[in-house]
C-alpha cells in the first residue's frame, strides 16, 4: 500500500512539472492568461511496476497534462473488485489474461471504444487479437511453459523437461512449483492450456499425477520465478514473461507444444470517468511508439503490431518462430471464462487442499515401484488402479461446457457466500476424493504386508 502510493505521489510530481512546463511555454503565469484545463487517468492492471514503468512513462511524456494512477492487483483480485461495479471508478483494464476480459465482457463491465486500431495487426489464421467487437484490445502475445534452474538440476542429475508430458516422470519428485490458478490469473492460463491440449478428462488426469512432483504450491506467480532463480526450486512452471530472466545466468525457459497463443489485453472500462484519456493510452499501447517498449529487456513480450515484424526486429522471437513453423494454436479464451470458476474449484479441492496427501501417496508408491521387477503382476495391477483412483475428478467435460452448471460457482469472484447447491457440489467432490484416497491407500497397505 505504503509503495503505491509513493508511486502514484511520483507520477503526480512528473504532471505537475509537465504542466508547468506546458504552462511556462504557454505563457500563462501572469493571471490574466486563462489557465491549462487538466486530466486524470486511473488504470488497474495485475502487471508489476518494472513491467508497467517504461509505458507509463513515455505515455506521461506525451501527456503531460493528463495525471495517471496506477494500482497494482492481482487478476482475480482485480477482476473481483470490477464485477462488483468499479466503484473507484479506474478507467482503463491492463492484463496478461484474456479470459478476465471474456469475464468483464460477458458481465458488460468493459466500455466499447469508439476508435479502432490505427496499425495494422499480426494475421495469425484461426486467432484474433482482438474483441471482435472492440470491448478490449491484444498489444502482446504471450505463452506457458516451464522455467528451469541448470546449477540445481545438475546438483540432483536431472535432465530439463522437454514436454508437458516429462513432469509425470517420477525423477522430478519433489523438485517442481507452481502457483494456484484461484491467486494467479497467469497459473490459470497454464492449467487451462493444459485443459485444452490435452482434453478435460486427461489434461484432469495428466494435472493430478504431476501435482504429486509438486514440492509446494506458492501464493502467486511470482513467488515460482524468484524460488526458481534463487535455487529453491528446480523447475517452476510460468508464462513467459515471469519464466525468462536475463539477469539470472542459470535460468533457462521453454514453451510447451503447441504453444498456445495468449495475447495480453487493455480496454476501457464502465464507470471510468475519463473516457477519451482512456482511449489516448489504449491507442499508445498500439501504436509503435507504445509497442516499441515491448522489446526492452525488462519486458521482452511478442508485440502485436504488424511492421514491427515487417522491420526484421523480431526474427529471433522464439514464439514467433514456432507461430511460423505451425507449433502453435489459438488459446480459447470464451471457454475459459466460462468454466473459469469451475477450474479454480476443482483445483483447490483435488490438489491445493490435498497436496500433501497425494505427495504422500506419491512417495509410497514411488518407493514400492523401485522394490518391484517393472513387469511384476503382483505389484502391476495394484500400481494401475492406484493410477486411476488418483487421476479421476467427477466432472465431466459436457458439464463443463455447460453455462448453467458453471453458473454455480460464480460467485468465487462476487465473494458471496457458497449457494446450497454449491455447497452440495462439493460436498460431493470431498466424498468422491476422500473415498478414493482411502482405496489408494489401503492398495497400498495390502503390497506392503506382502513383501
Amino acid at each position: 500500500m505504503y509503495a503505491g502510493f509513493l508511486k502514484e505521489v511520483r507520477y503526480v510530481c512528473r504532471w505537475v512539472l509537465g504542466v508547468a512546463c506546458v504552462l511556462f511555454l504557454c505563457g500563462a503565469f501572469p493571471p490574466a492568461v486563462k489557465a491549462v484545463q487538466l486530466s486524470r487517468l486511473q488504470i488497474i492492471t495485475s502487471y508489476p511496476p518494472r513491467f508497467y514503468e517504461p509505458f507509463i512513462e513515455r505515455f506521461q511524456s506525451l501527456h503531460p497534462e493528463i495525471r495517471i494512477s496506477i494500482l497494482n492487483k492481482k487478476t482475480t483480485s482485480a477482476v473481483a473488485e470490477l464485477l462488483r461495479g468499479n466503484s473507484r471508478n479506474f478507467d482503463v483494464f491492463w492484463s496478461s489474461s484474456p479470459d478476465s476480459f471474456e469475464i468483464l465482457k460477458q458481465a458488460k463491465m468493459l466500455r466499447r471504444t469508439e476508435r479502432i486500431r490505427q496499425h495494422k495487426a499480426i494475421a495469425v489464421e484461426g486467432f484474433s487479437v482482438d474483441d471482435p467487437d472492440g470491448y478490449f484490445y491484444g498489444f502482446a502475445l504471450s505463452s506457458v511453459g516451464w522455467m528451469w534452474n541448470d546449477s540445481y538440476l545438475k546438483k540432483e542429475d536431472i535432465d530439463a523437461p522437454k514436454c508437458w508430458e516429462d513432469f509425470e516422470d517420477s525423477k522430478y519428485y519433489s523438485h517442481v512449483v507452481m502457483s494456484t490458478p484461484s491467486r494467479s490469473g497467469t497459473t490459470h492460463l497454464i492449467v487451462e492450456s493444459i485443459l485444452q491440449k490435452m482434453g478435460w478428462e486427461k489434461g484432469w488426469a495428466y494435472l493430478l499425477r504431476m501435482s504429486g512432483n509438486l514440492v509446494t504450491l506458492s501464493a502467486r506467480s511470482f513467488s515460482v520465478t524468484e524460488g526458481v532463480k534463487s535455487g529453491l526450486y528446480g523447475v517452476g512452471l510460468v508464462i513467459d514473461i515471469l519464466g525468462r530472466a536475463p539477469d539470472a545466468k542459470n535460468v533457462r525457459f521453454r514453451y510447451g507444444e503447441p504453444a498456445p497463443l495468449i495475447p495480453a489485453g487493455i480496454g476501457a472500462l464502465k464507470n471510468g470517468k475519463n473516457s477519451s484519456e482512456a482511449e489516448s493510452f489504449i491507442d499508445f499501447m498500439l501504436s509503435p511508439d507504445g509497442q516499441a517498449l515491448l522489446l526492452k529487456p525488462q519486458i521482452r513480450r511478442l508485440p502485436v503490431a504488424q511492421q514491427m515484424y515487417d522491420s526484421g526486429e523480431l526474427a529471433q522471437s522464439q514464439l514467433f518462430k514456432m507461430i511460423k513453423e505451425g507449433k502453435s494454436k489459438p488459446y480459447d479464451a470464451y471457454l475459459s471464462q466460462l468454466r473459469y470458476n469451475l477450474v479454480n474449484h476443482l483445483f483447490e479441492e483435488f490438489i491445493t487442499y490435498k497436496l500433501l496427501e497425494r505427495r504422500q501417496l506419491w512417495k509410497r508408491l514411488l518407493s514400492l515401484e523401485s522394490q518391484y521387477a517393472a513387469d511384476d503382476p503382483s505389484f502391476v495391477s495394484v500400481r494401475n488402479e492406484v493410477y486411476s483412483l488418483l487421476s479421476e475428478i467427477p466432472v465431466t467435460e459436457e458439464q463443463s461446457h455447460d453455462s448453467v452448471f458453471n453458473a454455480i460457482f460464480f460467485n468465487s469472484f462476487t465473494g458471496t457466500p457458497r449457494s446450497p447447491e454449491q455447497q452440495r457440489q462439493i460436498d460431493r467432490w470431498q466424498q468422491f476424493m476422500k473415498k478414493r484416497l482411502k482405496k489408494a491407500n489401503e492398495l497400498l497397505d495390502t503390497v506392503h504386508r506382502t513383501q
